[in-house]
């Protein structure tokens, strides 16, 4: 989104550069407040921060950005600051003035603020509860994925001010990167999803993922509340971190010691039955999404509505009829020679535990209508020294599925290519710019295609080719 990058606030110049500790170099002519981190989506009036990234510098990009009608450029070159005759407003680090502005609006906001971290699902979970708080009082929701470093000072930022619910995604792929982010955002409520093996290669075991995914607490008071996943085989750990702090738990899983608890799931021929028992309450929907891991999403988002009074039942509902972000499980059918063709959307990324479920989910999928079952399946990234443990597991799920025709991309699962079963393999790519639909692809109706992989993969790239070639 364009406007992802600019942040509006409702003060003028003056109050701005006192909250950043700014020292100006020339009067400033624009007197609304504007915040552009993107040269390409600067508008005319915007005061650009040159904020430092890990592949770039702002700095670099000043002229740009009064080329293309800032007012100001906020900095922390101080000998640019004293040989330019541009408007410039001079700060010792300008991501700290970002977080000040993060801070001011978060302290002046009376909004609850819900931050959601996890290894799988975090998005997904966000998705839903925007979407379900929305329809009960005004709610706001960071960006997609604005879950890092700058991410979440931007998201904080951009709070508005009759928002009664305020929702944040904070991940990280490395130790030490949850709890600034929390003493940032000071939680009111926080939501652990799962803990799994997303990022394994950087921080080297599960137990050091399950501590840092639990730091969301830090920033957390007395008076807060946090949703745990109670049958994380990390549960104790996590919970034993913060006894003493005097946070609030509220459990889910599929235990009958959590209190938000879903119940083994039904089958019934295209439907799964589902029911929930919340604090002894019991709870019951019908659904037609294909992927039954999608569930888990649903336990904490009971949590948040029992918490804040709602009606579960209808909170049941609105769950049924709400779709999953881009590029999580989006199925789409198209008219194809008389049947269809189920194109199944999975390409945002691609942990062990994702892929797998996702993989027993395409396995069972059942539809009168689905004939054969194709998948694309990309590399599963940032896996380190545990990357062959986990695509080898991949490759023996693969096998002992129902999938019929399997291809592989990118620069790890080719070379395990061989090792799928004879009356599987199609092809192997290096790059999903290899592939041609025409040429690699032998569609028929009655075809299920389903593609996942890293995002770095771009496998979302040929979910747009096959959409544009079914929809010849």
């Amino acid at each position: 989104m364009k406007d992802n990058y600019r942040i509006k606030l409702d003060f003028n110049i003056s109050n701005f550069i006192r909250i950043i500790d700014g020292t100006v170099n020339s009067a400033i002519k624009e007197n609304k407040c504007v915040l552009s981190l993107d040269t390409r989506n600067l508008q005319q009036g915007d005061l650009f921060l040159a904020i430092k990234g890990n592949y770039s510098d702002g700095h670099i990009y000043i002229d740009q950005a009064f080329k293309e009608g800032a007012s100001a450029a906020i900095i922390s070159n101080i000998e640019l600051f004293k040989r330019s005759d541009s408007p410039l407003i001079y700060v010792e680090d300008t991501y700290d003035a970002l977080c000040k502005i993060a801070k001011y609006i978060r302290v002046r906001s009376k909004a609850l603020r819900i931050a959601i971290t996890g290894s799988v699902g975090k998005t997904t979970t966000k998705s839903y509860l925007a979407n379900i708080l929305s329809k009960y009082e005004n709610t706001y929701s960071s960006p997609e994925s604005f879950n890092n470093k700058w991410g979440v000072p931007i998201s904080l930022a951009k709070i508005n001010n009759k928002a009664k619910y305020a929702l944040f995604e904070v991940g990280m792929n490395r130790v030490n990167e949850i709890e600034p982010l929390s003493e940032l955002v000071i939680p009111d409520v926080s939501i652990i999803t799962n803990i799994g093996e997303a990022h394994i290669g950087n921080l080297g075991s599960m137990k050091t993922i399950a501590i840092e995914k639990s730091n969301i607490m830090k920033g957390m008071s007395k008076d807060s509340t946090a949703i745990l996943p109670h049958d994380s085989k990390y549960f104790n750990l996590i919970k034993d971190r913060f006894n003493k702090s005097e946070i609030k738990f509220i459990t889910f899983g599929k235990s009958n010691k959590s209190d938000i608890e879903m119940l083994p799931i039904i089958k019934d021929k295209n439907n799964f039955i589902l029911n929930f028992q919340v604090n002894g309450k019991s709870y019951k929907t019908i659904s037609t999404k294909g992927n039954p891991s999608i569930f888990d999403n649903y336990m904490p988002v009971l949590a948040v509505a029992n918490l804040l009074n709602l009606d579960l039942n209808d909170v049941l509902g609105r769950l049924e009829e709400l779709d999953g972000p881009d590029g999580r499980w989006q199925e789409k059918n198209f008219e194809f020679n008389g049947g269809i063709v189920k194109l199944i959307n999975d390409t945002y990324n691609a942990s062990p535990d994702s892929m797998y479920k996702a993989i027993k989910s395409v396995s069972e999928y059942n539809n009168n209508l689905i004939s054969r079952k194709i998948a694309i399946i990309g590399d599963m990234l940032e896996l380190g020294v545990f990357k062959d443990k986990y695509h080898s597991k991949l490759i023996q799920l693969i096998n002992s599925s129902n999938i019929d025709k399997v291809y592989f991309c990118g620069d790890i699962l080719p070379s395990y290519f061989e090792r799928i079963d004879k009356d599987k393999q199609v092809y192997s790519f290096k790059s999903v710019d290899d592939i041609q639909i025409k040429q690699h692809f032998d569609i028929n109706r009655g075809d299920l295609i389903f593609l996942k992989g890293g995002n770095q993969i771009r496998l979302n790239k040929l979910v747009q080719d096959f959409i544009n070639y079914l929809h010849l």
